[in-house]
């Protein structure tokens, strides 16, 4: 009986997902942009031109327009924003 719980516990082991690796900074991504958003807004912001917040993210819109994925992918992958051995628009996710 204590082989069959045995056998039962280690095949429950195997057949389990593997836990993914986690970002050095976990949410940094979602951080760092909530933080230039009240900086547009309050003025605090490198980004901010001193227009409301929405007059500034369609500036940086255009900017960044065809590139913004790449962008924020380089972004996620210099600071710890992703899992290690993750390169966003590789294929390995």
């Amino acid at each position: 009986m204590k082989l069959v719980a045995f056998t039962a516990s280690a095949l429950a082991l195997l057949a389990a997902p593997a836990l993914a690796v986690q970002p050095t900074n976990p949410g940094g991504f979602g951080q760092d942009r909530a933080a230039v958003i009240h900086g547009m807004q309050d003025g605090t912001s490198p980004y901010s031109t001193g227009a409301p917040g929405a007059s500034e993210w369609g500036k940086i819109a255009s900017e960044r327009a065809g590139q913004n994925g790449a962008i924020n992918n380089a972004y996620k992958i210099a600071n710890g924003d992703v899992p290690a051995g993750v390169t966003p628009g590789t294929g390995n996710k």
